[in-house]
């Protein structure tokens, strides 16, 4: 019993004909016939029944069919396995991060790390909150960074801060007077909303205005939408700090808001990597990149 003719079994029970097999497996027709006739003889038992250039599978064809899931499932894991050895030779590290980090504090943890390791290329992208939650399970990502999340099966989280957020203001605004600004200055103010949804929740936002009723326009999720509308001038808001510095070079007006709200990030990687030296290194940077941001 071969790897090559549980494949053609495999590919002529999924796609019905023997021709449609050997496309799929690119070979030909008779290959096809032959790995199946080779099987069944090694295996002395009756897998297929031809009828009118179709195959059906037997009652045993069926039973034999079923276990292969778990010959293709460590099948695949070998091939994964094999590629992550193939992409640690390579010194090749994947990583992804929300947007607000990605263009303030990502890079400085990598300024950090490139200068200890100048030999590993690194592959950097920033995604959305549904997209970042269903790829920090990606077992080919090596890390990843954003807003503290709940926990999933197989992925280590490891907090890195708690940090305050910020009032951003527009240039111009009256409150720009205040050395802080306090909640119930924003009392009918225009200010953008944080979206919350079943993965990512603002639930202290969602209080806030509760509170203190403000004029919602417009909402988001991306940080990055929200300092654009608060620099044109059309609101202001309650947002992270990480790129607060950024924003404030472009005429927004940054000021501390009290009482604080806080929320945590987190660095999320498999639990198979807990032992890598590369990812602990990784993690003990971005905790010490994150410290200057967290709750005093």
């Amino acid at each position: 019993m071969r790897m090559r003719q549980l494949e053609a079994f495999r590919a002529t029970i999924l796609n019905g004909t023997i021709s449609s097999a050997a496309k799929s497996l690119n070979t030909t027709q008779p290959t096809i016939s032959r790995l199946l006739s080779d099987l069944e003889y090694s295996l002395k038992l009756t897998l297929l029944h031809r009828r009118k250039g179709r195959v059906v599978p037997t009652q045993e064809g069926m039973i034999f069919y079923r276990k292969l899931d778990d010959v293709f499932e460590a099948f695949t894991k070998l091939k994964t396995a094999a590629e992550d050895i193939s992409r640690d030779r390579k010194q090749e590290l994947r990583i992804i991060s929300l947007g607000a980090l990605s263009i303030s504090i990502v890079p400085e943890i990598m300024e950090e790390f490139t200068a200890n390791h100048p030999e590993i290329s690194i592959i950097i992208n920033t995604t959305d909150v549904k997209s970042y939650f269903n790829m920090i399970m990606d077992e080919n990502l090596d890390i990843a960074f954003g807003n503290q999340m709940g926990e999933q099966p197989g992925v280590e989280q490891v907090i890195l801060a708690k940090v305050d957020y910020v009032c951003a203001l527009p240039p111009n605004h009256p409150l720009c007077e205040k050395d802080i600004v306090y909640e119930e200055d924003l009392i009918g103010e225009k200010l953008i909303a944080l979206d919350s949804d079943d993965v990512l929740a603002f639930h202290q936002h969602t209080d806030l205005y509760k509170r203190i009723n403000p004029i919602t326009q417009f909402s988001t999720q991306h940080s990055a939408n929200a300092y654009s509308l608060v620099k044109q001038g059309l609101c202001s808001g309650v947002l992270e700090p990480f790129s607060a510095k950024l924003w404030a070079a472009s005429g927004v007006e940054i000021r501390p808001f009290k009482p604080t709200i806080s929320y945590k990030y987190s660095a999320y990687y498999q639990e198979t990597r807990k032992q890598n030296p590369i990812i602990k290194e990784l993690v003990d940077i971005a905790a010490r990149k994150f410290k200057k941001y967290e709750t005093t």
